[in-house]
């Protein structure tokens, strides 16, 4: 019995969609473009696009970063679920005409999605608020807000407000920003691949230029440490396994083992006394939110009373269709 086997596209069609991916994605590399070529239905090994990438000079240079200690290390606290952990920091770039702009980037740590790009010329303290605040309305309130020192983040009034959102802050070391790996991983994303790129005549046009990137980061750019999916789209499936949770995470196995002794406690105070007096009947079933009061002590002579006066009572026969004899 012979097995067919399903061939290839053509390497000319191969190389010309390598090649229309490089130019449209100039600094992405051949893992990601052969991820693209994937999700677009076509059948390929990566040895060979990674083959075929090296070979017509598709090679993005690698840029040496100097290695730093402790950038392996966990970050406190980590995000579990969406809108657990958002990160928030600042960049600077410029326009043609020489004016200087500023970059507010808002990420969730979790999905990877970038939440903000607000362009300004200048962001003070209650600018950040209220981008913060129309973020709120939008994906709700996060628990953690991490961020650096620097004195945006700081500053009194956010202090004071984040106090009144009752949201938690989560500042980095100075001098460390690995700590906020995430966010400054999108920073890097930005700069290399659309401030570096662009040239921006105005801050109209760097926002609608800035606004463009964030979607695309979010809507179709594939994302390694999420399994090659946009973030938007990691999002949506994440949201949709977890659709019939009641919106609390389970504790871990790990810690239940600390309060079995204490439910154990509990169940024991709600448990009847064997020595007392005989409680109501599923007491031991109860919330223990409202104790199990004794039945009150019958009178005997009433009861005896009563059951010889249903015995002499005789009740009267009623006719049929005439309720009042």
């Amino acid at each position: 019995m012979f097995r067919y086997r399903v061939k290839e596209k053509d390497d000319s069609q191969v190389i010309a969609a390598l090649k229309e991916h490089s130019q449209s994605h100039p600094r992405e590399g051949s893992r990601k473009a052969c991820a693209a070529l994937r999700r677009q239905e076509i059948c390929i090994n990566h040895k060979k696009v990674e083959r075929l990438w090296s070979e017509h000079g598709l090679t993005v240079p690698v840029k040496r970063r100097q290695r730093r200690r402790g950038k392996g290390l966990e970050r406190s606290p980590r995000a579990l679920y969406p809108n657990h952990v958002w990160a928030y920091d600042f960049m600077e770039d410029g326009c043609i005409n020489g004016r200087k702009l500023r970059i507010l980037t808002v990420v969730d740590e979790f999905t990877r999605e970038s939440l903000e790009t607000y362009v300004d010329e200048s962001i003070p303290a209650t600018k950040v608020i209220e981008v913060l605040t129309f973020l709120f309305v939008l994906h709700g309130h996060p628990a953690y807000l991490r961020s650096d020192n620097g004195p945006e983040f700081v500053a009194t009034a956010i202090q004071e407000w984040l106090g009144q959102q009752q949201i938690q802050t989560a500042y980095i070391e100075p001098g460390k920003p690995w700590q906020n790996g995430i966010n400054e991983n999108f920073n890097g994303r930005l700069r290399d691949e659309c401030l570096n790129l662009e040239v921006f005549y105005g801050l109209a046009d760097a926002r609608w230029t800035i606004e463009a990137y964030r979607r695309y980061f979010n809507e179709q750019r594939l994302h390694g440490a999420l399994g090659y999916v946009p973030p938007a789209e990691f999002k949506q499936r994440w949201l949709a396994e977890h659709s019939k949770a009641s919106g609390a995470l389970p504790p871990h196995p790990r810690d239940l083992s600390l309060y079995a002794s204490e439910q154990e406690e509990q169940k024991q105070s709600r448990l009847p006394s064997t020595s007392g007096p005989a409680s109501a009947p599923m007491a031991d079933r109860r919330s223990g939110c409202v104790p199990a009061e004794p039945y009150p002590p019958a009178d005997t002579d009433s009861l005896i009373e009563t059951q010889e006066d249903a015995k002499h009572s005789k009740m009267k026969p009623v006719e049929v269709g005439n309720p009042n004899p």
